[in-house]
């Protein structure tokens, strides 16, 4: 299916039904538009221009170009270690019908990329790169209140780290002290890009 490009405000264009991958259509679009800001979302982006010119026509170009046939850059892998031992852990697992040990294999040995990073800085949406059980786990009927930074979880198929003490609703199935988000690097504050691949490896409390 071809791209969908819609205006999207003054200065901005809504893109959507793309059928190549996040990455490889982001990095298409920052190198025709160096100057522009990009913001991904789960099925779309919005990338906005400092300007008010008519940048629609040559959008519609690179989309032309890169839709269907540009490959991926090169993914970079990054180890995330989890102590297992999160409030979540035992009643997913019990949902499921398996061992602790098997949800924490069946997480430990799934690649997760990296769809998006949101809904605070440094958030990262995870998806598997491989089908497993922990796509049927759906989100809290009553989200926490505060999450503690660090927490690993589980819901709608995807997985997720807490860069930061926030609200929550996500199953919680471990911790890590790796750090997501340092407002202090203004070169580059998130330790994960969009297209990254997440190993998690189980460590000792």
């Amino acid at each position: 299916m071809k791209a969908k490009a819609s205006q999207y405000g003054e200065r901005s264009v809504l893109i959507e039904d793309f059928d190549c991958s996040p990455l490889a259509l982001i990095t298409s679009l920052e190198q025709a538009f160096p100057g522009a800001t990009i913001r991904a979302g789960l099925e779309s982006l919005v990338i906005t221009f400092q300007d008010h010119s008519d940048h629609f026509a040559e959008i519609t170009m690179v989309l032309d170009s890169i839709t269907g046939t540009t490959t991926n850059p090169s993914t970079k892998i990054v180890e995330i270690p989890v102590i297992y031992d999160g409030e979540d852990l035992t009643e997913v697992a019990r949902t499921l019908g398996i061992a602790i040990s098997e949800v924490i294999s069946i997480h430990a040995s799934t690649s997760w990329q990296v769809k998006l990073i949101g809904f605070a800085p440094g958030f990262p949406y995870l998806v598997p790169l491989e089908e497993n059980l922990l796509a049927s786990i759906g989100r809290l009927e009553t989200p926490r209140p505060k999450v503690p930074a660090g927490s690993v979880g589980i819901a709608a198929g995807m997985s997720c780290i807490y860069p930061s003490q926030m609200p929550g609703g996500w199953h919680l199935i471990g911790r890590t002290d790796v750090v997501l988000f340092d407002a202090n690097n203004s070169s580059k504050p998130n330790l994960l890009s969009i297209g990254d691949v997440v190993r998690f490896v189980a460590v000792n409390s």
